[in-house]
């Protein structure tokens, strides 16, 4: 998810996240757009955000078939590139015209943990709800980051942090990094199941688009 004010500061997708735009006015109510990744997620959840007053809500479905979604924007989009390319796509064709505060996820019902094949699929790290991430300005920052994870190329490890894999952990929390350094995070380790590998699509775009040796 990601958060985030009205461009010139853009950072990398963490499942969810937010960031607030400069040209933000303190004399007027802030708006805040959500922005959604849809592919096959049940958003029924989305309804106690629309109603809310100085929200809005747009969903970028990459489905076959479109869900209508009362009281939000919902719009088609092809089915490549993941949700970075839905977000991406969002503020290139919105850069002028951009929210006070925008938030941006996949569509999957927030919640805590992800787990491959699991249940526990809301991608929040614990401690963190999908309010904090609505919230305009918290602190005075202008985006909010709850970095949960990190790739390694091109071995295509990951790693994960211990708050998005185990709940009750006390020095989790809302932070963008643990505050306990590289020990609140797992060993590097490596699958050949990841969907992300099984697929070819995620070492295909590095060796294509990054590394430039293919």
């Amino acid at each position: 998810m990601v958060a985030f004010r009205s461009m010139s500061r853009f950072a990398a997708l963490c499942s969810v996240a937010s960031i607030g735009s400069l040209a933000a006015h303190a004399e007027s109510p802030l708006r805040t757009r959500i922005v959604l990744a849809h592919y096959k997620e049940d958003v029924s959840w989305v309804s106690q955000y629309t109603g809310k007053e100085n929200i809005d809500v747009t969903v970028y479905s990459k489905a076959d078939d479109i869900p209508e979604v009362a009281g939000a924007l919902v719009l088609p989009l092809a089915n490549f590139g993941r949700e970075s390319h839905t977000y991406l796509h969002h503020i290139v064709h919105n850069y002028d015209n951009l929210a006070d505060w925008s938030v941006f996820s996949q569509a999957t019902t927030p919640g805590w943990g992800y787990l491959i094949g699991g249940s526990n699929n809301g991608h929040l790290n614990d401690k963190v709800s999908f309010d904090d991430y609505v919230r305009p300005f918290p602190e005075g920052r202008d985006s909010f980051f709850v970095i949960n994870a990190a790739s390694q190329f091109p071995r295509a490890a990951q790693l994960n942090r211990h708050g998005i894999i185990v709940q009750g952990l006390p020095e989790e929390g809302p932070e963008m990094c643990p505050k306990q350094g590289a020990d609140g995070w797992t060993d590097w380790w490596f699958t050949p199941d990841h969907p992300h590998l099984r697929s070819g699509d995620m070492l295909d775009f590095y060796h294509k688009y990054i590394s430039l040796d293919k």
